[in-house]
């Protein structure tokens, strides 16, 4: 989100899995490197339930940090829970760079979850146990016996202020664990916490010599810092790793494609849903002019001193209307917008997988992007799209806002981002989900925001036939790209890579095609108000 994601083989042409997943790091996996100090809510969550625990003694596994103990779990599995990464981040460390986790002596339980980081309790969701020391993270693995499996990091969303690595931990998500991948899910600082800009701030980070801004990007290069150097005693493989996110996650994956601190790091990426394209980032001037407006909220006058003495809970008090958090440029870890950084080929060069839902505008009532929000802050005149929009069809309002809210932010950026990675570089696909289930059929305008992550990890409830079939077709490209670098799979549509004679985004739906052409209307709108933004040609 912005401000605010049976045929299993198939090989990219000409490439072996392994060059494709050589990052240009040497490592060593054990070793000694230092971890650096570096929307509604939807992510992969990850454990397995407690029903599926074997009569097996615990596992116990050694981690750089110390030992931890998880849970076995059916068929060899075993889950790790709440692992610390990082130290707490409280008190004067509270808007600092995240630091590398002491070693603890003995073992850890690591079979429940960790507090998930500050936020506000959100209707109708149970409260879990919430705590600044939250930066943790989860890992389930297929076989604690296995070497080189491939690796999936799932960054949750949840508009950069809710959700957490626990995220739908109570679903079966068994079918990648089944394929052989382990999963790890980090939490990150959410909100205030997260994402805080402030001159006093900056300049007391610049004294220090340190980064600002973007602790939450902070946190998720740190937490794929200890993947690199811990995963290959859980199974895995580190130069196997790929990224995925939806909503905030997604735009975190966009992120993390920029961030040269996360070079190396991961060997594929997935953006569903995430922006990228256009209101990604705000500059640092921005994000220190709305620092200082939370900072004197209510008509006081509170330095940052004060700050870090309030608690967690009187931060969230002090926060008044809708979610508007994001990227920083701050200059040095994002230092310009995510799409010039795609656009000048400054990310990183690894398969990239990205796309978007049909109805998108369903999370847009948390958001408050209305039509006076829309001109008001982002300049775009409704009425003057109709045109483009309407075709052979009369649009009532509600419709044309609703296609205009999700192409401006996620439609035009799926494949935006896709074309401005390929012309970088980067192998990339890109996809538009339009599925909807035939019981939703009636009430729905189109797949919502983030609909297709339950078909692409087997998460969905109660599927008819329909349903499981395009649910095994998710899994089956997903786990190509995870293993291969590549989605295309024998036996499924045909999946282009951007930049290949007749490329065209996979349309997802009844009918699944390439399909050359899609909304061409529509989106070039947007492409050439990217443009005219950007002083740059978009690739077509």
């Amino acid at each position: 989100m912005v401000g605010v994601e049976a045929a299993i083989v198939g090989h990219r042409s000409g490439r072996p899995a392994a060059a494709r997943y050589r990052t240009g790091r040497t490592s060593d996996p054990a070793g000694a490197a230092n971890m650096q100090c570096r929307v509604i809510s939807f992510s992969l969550g990850l454990l397995l339930s407690a029903a599926g625990v074997s009569a097996s003694e615990p596992p116990v596994v050694e981690t750089d940090a110390g030992s931890v103990r998880g849970v076995a779990l059916k068929n060899g599995a075993a889950a790790f829970r709440g692992i610390p990464y990082a130290v707490a981040p409280v008190g004067e460390l509270r808007w600092r760079p995240t630091r590398p986790q002491a070693a603890w002596q003995g073992v850890r339980e690591a079979s429940a979850f960790g507090p998930d980081c500050p936020q506000p309790v959100r209707d109708g969701r149970q409260a879990h146990p919430q705590s600044e020391d939250c930066l943790s993270l989860n890992v389930v693995t297929p076989d604690l016996g296995a070497s080189g499996l491939p690796v999936l990091v799932s960054i949750h969303g949840g508009a950069f202020f809710v959700g957490s690595g626990r995220d739908l931990a109570d679903q079966d998500v068994s079918t990648i664990v089944r394929e052989g991948v382990v999963l790890v899910s980090p939490n990150y600082r959410l909100g205030r916490l997260g994402f805080f800009a402030h001159p006093e701030l900056t300049q007391e980070a610049r004294g220090r010599g340190e980064d600002f801004a973007n602790y939450w990007l902070m946190d998720q290069i740190a937490a794929l810092h200890w993947v690199r150097r811990n995963i290959h005693r859980f199974g895995g493989d580190p130069e196997r790793v790929t990224i995925l996110g939806c909503s905030a996650g997604g735009s975190s994956i966009n992120a993390l494609m920029a961030a040269e601190d996360a070079r190396g790091l991961f060997a594929g990426a997935s953006a569903r849903s995430g922006g990228g394209f256009f209101n990604a980032t705000r500059p640092l001037a921005v994000a220190e002019e709305q620092g200082a407006r939370f900072a004197g909220t209510g008509g006081a006058s509170r330095s940052l001193a004060t700050l870090r003495a309030l608690s967690a809970d009187e931060i969230l008090a002090l926060e008044s209307g809708p979610p508007d958090f994001g990227a920083v440029v701050d200059g040095r870890l994002l230092a310009e917008p995510t799409s010039q950084a795609f656009t000048g080929g400054r990310i990183a060069k690894v398969p990239y997988l990205v796309g978007s839902t049909s109805d998108e505008a369903s999370v847009f009532g948390l958001m408050g992007f209305d039509r006076k929000v829309l001109a008001e802050r982002f300049g775009i005149d409704l009425d003057a799209l109709g045109d483009a929009y309407a075709g052979t069809q009369q649009l009532d309002e509600a419709e044309l806002l609703r296609q205009v809210q999700t192409d401006f932010i996620f439609t035009s950026a799926a494949l935006g981002m896709g074309r401005l990675a390929s012309s970088s570089g980067a192998p990339s696909w890109a996809y538009h989900f339009d599925y909807v289930r035939r019981s939703q059929a009636a009430a729905s305008k189109g797949a919502a925001h983030c609909a297709d992550m339950p078909y692409s990890f087997g998460t969905l409830d109660d599927p008819e036939a329909e349903d499981a079939e395009i649910a095994r077709m998710m899994q089956a490209y997903l786990l190509s790209f995870i293993r291969n670098g590549s989605p295309g799979t024998e036996g499924l549509p045909a999946w282009p890579e951007i930049g290949e004679p007749g490329h065209a985004p996979l349309v997802i739906g009844e009918r699944t095609r390439a399909e050359p052409g899609f909304r061409q209307e529509q989106l070039a709108t947007w492409f050439e108000r990217w443009e005219r933004e950007n002083g740059s040609t978009f690739p077509r």
